[in-house]
């Protein structure tokens, strides 16, 4: 979007960003993904309507949403992201029952 000149080109950073934490780092569930993306799809528009369209108001805004899904990823029984041998005591249960 940005080699386009589009001003929205952060949209997609913001997203891809995200999607890299949320699938490859922390390894988040499907059900809270699609949670941070409708709210992510308020927060754009909400700001999109009070005219307010800018990267850091919407990242500010989303900021503790990501952090509060992250979290109670990580305090899941189920977590097998990065540290998950460190905060995750569950961690060989959870990935016995998932292994035939």
């Amino acid at each position: 979007m940005w080699r386009v000149h589009s001003e929205l080109w952060w949209l997609l950073l913001i997203v891809a960003v995200h999607f890299f934490l949320f699938c490859n780092v922390f390894r988040i569930v499907r059900p809270r993904e699609l949670a941070w993306a409708a709210l992510f799809l308020v927060n754009v528009c909400a700001w999109f309507v009070f005219g307010r369209l800018e990267w850091l108001p919407v990242l500010l805004t989303q900021l503790p949403i990501s952090v509060l899904v992250i979290a109670a990823e990580i305090r899941s029984p189920r977590y097998h992201g990065i540290l998950a041998q460190r905060w995750n005591t569950e961690l060989d249960a959870y990935l016995e029952r998932r292994i035939p």
